[in-house]
């Protein structure tokens, strides 16, 4: 409940003290009858205060054209015309959010938090009810928040509904969470305990379920990517395995889900680190920072990755019953110290309690993707000689139950038909022919090299991450310089030492190799064909220039 109404202080100095006998029609006042009358003039000057400073009304950020978000003053007694206008207004924003819309109920256009009163609120929700129905959705209510900044004593409310709608082709909403930290952090105990509902045991029992290899469950540590699902129905309770034995019953009952990406901490998995970071293409990453550590080890090195590929992210410090509240503080001041620097200049926002929670989602953005369909016909490559292989979708599963859509970044099994299965291998991508895709072996990218011990030259040779890609390339040319060293730009040109990939202009680029890292974005893209004439022009004015006396 937020308190908009402001009340002046009142000093000591504002009473004054009084002769024992004033004139009232010539009667003596009491000690007890001048404290009554001193408290009613105070009264009067508090309200004469309070009128005289009144609070402004408070502001939302006006509403935007674009988005899943709506303002709605009030939503009482609609006409029929009306009705249908406010359910296809309804569709669009859910569209605008893939499946979900929050409405803002008691708020002007412009912003302003006018509330209601409690009997047009529930008319205004039964309406919304009632739109929610006609298009196939539920509604949840998310808040409710007192707005008292004007004279009346009538409680006005302003409440924050969410709208979700499963959309027609999909089984259910889905998010994706990667999720990051130093070793020992927790990730993986606090994915058991979401996923599993129960309690670890203090001796590593809730993350036992995660891990894929017998050296993980020998050593504790996550060497490997692991997915990890957790549900939730059309009421936005919990749906995991604590009631449901397969994930077939958390799909089938959870009209939203969140797919936990479960990634490796310690620095020797770096690379396994940051190809789920990459290829998966994650909505949102989870940087889990213990309480009794702080920020430690590949901590600040996750969370560079995760802002450099410009993935949306929040902290969760775990382990907070080993350590005393001041070291807990600590750590959050620590944190909050890092994300003020320059490097990542942010606004950090403590989490506390519910309503924290649903003021800092709003502020996430999801963005948009592809997706591929039962019966479509596409192209997977390159292979290792450069081509395409055609092929039909035959049928797509996803935490093995039937699905119809698949959108990128998500983990599914394909039924592809009949071809040589040796020719898959990591870093081939599966896109319509209409987009015609070329390969290249090389490519040029507007790079910062973040740190390097001596200088950054042509004939390094790094390890290139560009989406699902993982491979090593050569620095054949610096555009302008000889040389960079740490903290430089420049544009660099790139030669994979194995075999062409599937690149587009734009895409983030990480490379790597010991402690040279570095960062950027692909420019321009040099196709097999033009790198042959241009190896072929270059060899040929090399011989050239051997021949001039």
């Amino acid at each position: 409940m937020v308190d908009l109404s402001e009340s002046a202080a009142v000093s000591s100095g504002h009473s004054r003290q009084q002769g024992s006998c004033s004139g009232n029609n010539g009667r003596k006042t009491t000690k007890k009858s001048r404290t009554r009358r001193g408290k009613r003039g105070r009264r009067r000057r508090n309200k004469k205060n309070n009128r005289n400073n009144k609070t402004p009304p408070p502001y939302l950020p006006p509403e935007a054209e674009e988005g899943n978000i709506e303002y709605k003053l009030k939503l009482v007694n609609p006409t029929q015309y009306r009705f249908e206008h406010l359910a296809t207004q309804l569709k669009w924003r859910l569209q605008e959010g893939r499946g979900e819309a929050v409405y803002q109920i008691g708020v002007e256009d412009n912003g302003l938090l006018v509330g209601l009163t409690e009997a047009d609120m529930k008319a205004s929700l039964r309406t919304l009810k009632r739109m929610a129905e006609k298009v196939g959705a539920d509604i949840t209510l998310l808040r409710e928040r007192e707005v008292d900044y004007d004279t009346d004593r009538n409680t006005r409310k302003i409440a924050e509904v969410l709208v979700r709608k499963v959309p027609d082709d999909q089984q259910f909403l889905d998010l994706r969470v990667a999720v990051l930290g130093n070793v020992d952090s927790g990730k993986s105990t606090l994915l058991g305990v979401l996923t599993q509902g129960e309690l670890d045991n203090g001796r590593g029992r809730a993350r036992l379920n995660l891990f894929r290899h017998l050296h993980e469950i020998q050593t504790g540590r996550t060497s490997s990517i692991s997915f990890e699902i957790l549900g939730f129905n059309s009421r936005g309770e919990v749906v995991n395995y604590s009631e449901s034995r397969t994930a077939e019953e958390i799909c089938e009952s959870s009209s939203k889900m969140i797919t936990f990406i479960d990634l490796a901490g310690h620095h020797k998995y770096l690379k396994t680190t940051i190809f789920g970071l990459t290829s998966y293409c994650p909505d949102f990453a989870m940087l889990v920072v213990s309480a009794n550590t702080g920020i430690a080890g590949t901590t600040r090195e996750h969370l560079g990755l995760a802002m450099a590929l410009k993935v949306p992210i929040f902290i969760v410090v775990s382990k907070v019953d080993l350590c005393s509240r001041g070291a807990v503080e600590r750590t959050v001041r620590q944190l909050e110290r890092v994300l003020k620097q320059p490097g990542c200049n942010k606004v950090p926002m403590v989490v506390l309690n519910p309503d924290d929670a649903v003021t800092a989602a709003q502020q996430f953005t999801q963005s948009a993707c592809g997706v591929c369909r039962e019966g479509e016909r596409l192209v997977v490559g390159p292979t290792d000689e450069g081509r395409f292989l055609r092929l039909k979708v035959g049928s797509i599963q996803r935490n093995r139950s039937a699905c119809r859509v698949l959108r990128a970044g998500q983990a599914a099994t394909l039924a592809l038909g009949n071809f040589d299965r040796s020719l898959l291998r990591k870093g081939m991508v599966m896109v319509s022919p209409k987009m015609n895709p070329t390969i290249c072996h090389e490519f040029e990218a507007a790079i910062v090299l973040l740190f390097h011990a001596k200088t950054f030259r042509r004939g390094s040779q790094v390890t290139v991450h560009v989406g699902n890609v993982r491979q090593t390339a050569t620095v054949e040319r610096l555009h302008g310089k000889d040389e960079l060293r740490t903290g430089e730009q420049a544009v660099v040109r790139f030669h994979f030492i194995k075999h062409p990939e599937y690149l587009r202009l734009g895409a983030k680029l990480l490379f790597r190799e010991g402690v040279t890292k570095g960062i950027g974005h692909v420019t321009r893209l040099l196709p097999t064909s033009q790198n042959h004439d241009q190896n072929q022009n270059q060899n040929h004015s090399h011989d050239q220039n051997l021949q001039e006396p």
